[in-house]
């Protein structure tokens, strides 16, 4: 159990902590998960910045890691999904969150599979940029779900903002999911006949 896999772990008891507070019905409750939200975020970063540093790579960090984002960025958007409104309307949808899960349970199962083969199948590109993009999206969801009719951004380009992320969050999703099909269809082709 080393200083990244600790950072990890970490990360796993803030979402939960995240998750509690979004569930509550007032500001300073949201205020608290966005605050929360931006400190795993954070904690992210460190735990693959440390790992890689100080040569401290583990198979359990290379499962837990992207297990905890999913958790957190799927858990957010589901249950903001679930809100109808303090100061404005959540405008994240249902049928979002199946997209956001849809794409996580097939590339875990290609990755599985490629594994299991023994073809190395790491993080592409396109996927470290989908899921940043996401937690922007889940963190400007939470605030403008709070703070919507308040004047810390005008409240239209506070909520287009928002849209913005979230769409954008949605169709890097699909283009990631397109990238790695992509990818196990190349890894798996056929080699020329011997």
């Amino acid at each position: 159990m080393n200083l990244p896999n600790k950072i990890t772990l970490s990360r796993l008891v803030l979402s939960v902590v995240f998750f509690v507070l979004v569930s509550f019905d007032n500001r300073a409750a949201l205020d608290w998960a966005v605050a929360v939200f931006v400190l795993a975020c954070v904690t992210d970063y460190f735990d693959g910045y440390f790992a890689r540093k100080m040569n401290l790579v583990t198979a359990f960090g290379r499962i837990a890691d992207p297990f905890v984002d999913k958790v957190i960025v799927c858990g957010g958007f589901a249950l903001m999904a679930s809100r109808t409104g303090v100061a404005a309307p959540s405008l994240i949808m249902p049928w979002m969150v199946v997209v956001l899960i849809s794409r996580e349970f097939l590339v875990s199962s290609i990755r599985g599979h490629a594994e299991s083969q023994g073809v190395a199948f790491g993080a592409e590109l396109s996927g470290k940029i989908k899921a940043v993009v996401q937690m922007f999206a889940l963190g400007f969801a939470v605030y403008f779900y709070a703070h919507g009719d308040l004047a810390f951004i005008p409240h239209a380009p506070a909520k287009w903002i928002t849209v913005a992320l979230i769409y954008a969050a949605l169709v890097l999703t699909v283009l990631s999911a397109v990238t790695y099909v992509m990818k196990a269809k190349s890894a798996f082709a056929p080699g020329p006949a011997a």
